[in-house]
């Protein structure tokens, strides 16, 4: 009986965080939307599990300046997009550390995401995907179970 249970909460659970997940994916739309009506926007990303995510949306003109500033910070589905003030004008391919000072470390590093991410697209090159937080685990404790075999089996890496 208990076995059965905790299978229809796990269930619940699951389809209650694809629901959020799912409203989360269309507040995101809307901004990238309204942002994109206007011009070319930069997407910076920091993804993390027990920190604080962080998404950021640069709304760029044509001459690469940086027109609106959005981003997204939190531990939840719950978390929204605010307005970031303090970029407004300044090009986004010659944002300096200094231009950031006045931002979390996070932010910081979603903004510095969003300027790496620019310069591979302007230069004709493809955006590698992060991993998400709980792949990373994945990968490591695969790693550790591949390391281990592979040393059983007399192949060194």
């Amino acid at each position: 009986m208990f076995f059965i249970l905790l299978i229809v909460i796990l269930a619940v659970g699951f389809v209650v965080q694809y629901l959020f997940g799912f409203v989360q994916i269309k507040h995101f739309t809307k901004h990238y939307t309204e942002l994109r009506e206007d011009g070319r926007v930069a997407i910076g990303r920091r993804p993390a599990i027990i920190r604080a995510g962080t998404l950021v949306l640069l709304q760029l003109n044509n001459k690469n300046e940086i027109e609106e500033a959005r981003y997204m910070q939190g531990v939840t589905v719950f978390s929204r997009f605010k307005q970031l003030k303090g970029l407004e004008g300044k090009k986004i391919n010659k944002l300096r550390k200094e231009d950031l000072v006045s931002y979390n470390k996070l932010l910081t590093r979603a903004l510095i995401d969003a300027q790496q991410t620019f310069k591979i697209v302007q230069a004709g090159g493809e955006v590698e995907q992060i991993p998400s937080p709980m792949m990373k685990v994945v990968k490591k404790v695969n790693s550790m179970f591949t390391k281990k075999g592979a040393k059983k089996h007399g192949v060194h890496s």
